[in-house]
């Protein structure tokens, strides 16, 4: 006996997709650029950003006149000026027209417009500036673990922050040392899957197939972020050029060696790999900041570095909340902080998953700027008329998503890296 079940009855139903918001989980929270107020954000043209600074008042006294004239010879202050030029970067969203048409219909056919593509990539590309914020204009994604087997294609990098610079399907370059010449010349490999909680992805054959030579201890790069000799830097300079974790070298950085004044220049730096729990690295960051003349307000950190922090103080540190003069307390407008009294200084702690988690940064918010010749990002076709043009080869449109921009400090001693174990 024939029954009507679903098999039969199948060119019938309908699909009922859930009435619930799509869950964009690719948007990160950028805070650190994100928190950048309208004043450390410039639009500027020229050639370059000079950032003058002094690092010494006159010297050469003495409490003998005849002394004090024969040491006359360094009684000037010193200045010098970082020559910091722009980087760009590029983006491209294709969208297909009967996509579009497919989707503006108005009877709810679809979850959003395909037109809401070109959206889509502003915010992939506001989410490579923020994690570019935290790294080196060599271009870096991150280091792999040192343990992986290169001949396989299971990998792992060596801090999971660096997972939040790529994605399924991205194109792929490594080298030997950062900012090196990239293995064969910049051959590629394929990403294939990603495992964002483990710091592990997999590509789509062995990368030291796909890339002879690459050993687990390498360099990976997006294809196209680094030179393939090696002879150049292409990405934006972010907190670990500004304040690297070794003290400077003479190798001249944006016209300035910073090796004469090594931390007014080049930061400093707290070896908190001994051991010490992350309070007191942090306490120790904020007063070698107090004592260089900087004031310390903003902190970011990874939030399982955060994570750790609050298992080891166990509730011994008092949370404090911003308060208006009144003693009431404020409405908060932005990204929420944890606020602590250090050594006298009211420190905000953010965390920012593009933060490395073995790193720590106290910083005196205000030395910091992005300076960019238009928006950052932008449309950058926009000046032609339209945000989008036909494209040339497929049914559709697409729209040139980027920027010139980078990131200035005007006080780097101002600003302390903290490295963990």
């Amino acid at each position: 006996m024939a029954v009507l079940d679903l098999t039969a009855f199948d060119p019938m139903l309908k699909e009922h997709y859930s009435p619930f918001e799509v869950a964009r989980m690719a948007m990160q929270k950028n805070r650190a650029v994100g928190m950048l107020a309208k004043s450390q954000k410039k639009m500027v043209g020229g050639r370059e950003w000079v950032q003058p600074i002094m690092t010494a008042l006159p010297g050469g006294g003495s409490s003998n006149f005849g002394i004090a004239v024969t040491n006359a010879t360094n009684n000037t202050s010193t200045y010098k000026n970082f020559n910091v030029t722009r980087k760009s970067h590029y983006r491209i969203a294709k969208v297909d027209n009967q996509a579009i048409e497919a989707t503006a219909t108005g009877d709810e056919d679809a979850f959003e417009s395909a037109f809401d593509e070109f959206d889509n990539g502003l915010e992939a590309e506001g989410n490579y500036i923020n994690f570019r914020f935290f790294r080196t204009q060599a271009g870096e994604v991150g280091r792999l673990d040192g343990v992986v087997s290169t001949a396989t294609v299971n990998l792992a990098f060596q801090d999971i922050s660096s997972m939040w610079g790529i994605r399924q399907g991205e194109v792929i370059v490594s080298s030997a040392t950062l900012g090196g010449a990239l293995r064969n010349g910049g051959t590629t490999a394929v990403i294939a899957t990603v495992n964002r909680i483990a710091g592990s992805f997999t590509t789509t054959i062995a990368i030291a197939t796909a890339i002879t030579g690459t050993t687990n201890t390498d360099y990976i790069y997006l294809n196209g972020d680094a030179i393939a000799a090696g002879s150049g830097n292409l990405a934006s300079s972010g907190l670990a050029d500004w304040v690297p974790d070794a003290a400077p070298t003479s190798t001249l950085f944006y016209n300035v060696d910073r090796t004469l004044e090594s931390d007014y220049l080049g930061g400093i730096r707290i070896d908190a790999t001994d051991g010490r729990s992350i309070a007191n690295a942090l306490t120790d960051g904020v007063a070698a900041a107090d004592n260089i003349g900087g004031d310390p307000d903003t902190c970011f950190m990874n939030p399982i570095t955060f994570g750790n922090m609050s298992k080891q103080l166990e509730g011994k540190w008092v949370i404090t909340s911003a308060v208006g003069y009144d003693g009431k307390k404020m409405a908060t407008v932005g990204f929420k902080g944890f606020s602590v009294n250090l050594n006298g200084h009211d420190l905000t702690i953010y965390t920012d998953r593009c933060c490395p988690q073995k790193r720590i940064y106290v910083l005196t918010w205000s030395t910091w700027c992005m300076f960019s010749a238009g928006p950052a990002p932008n449309f950058l076709q926009k000046r032609a008329g339209s945000i989008i043009k036909v494209s040339e080869g497929n049914d559709g449109y697409e729209a040139r998503i980027g920027e010139y921009y980078n990131f200035s400090c005007k006080a780097p001693g101002y600003n302390v890296v903290i490295l963990l174990p």
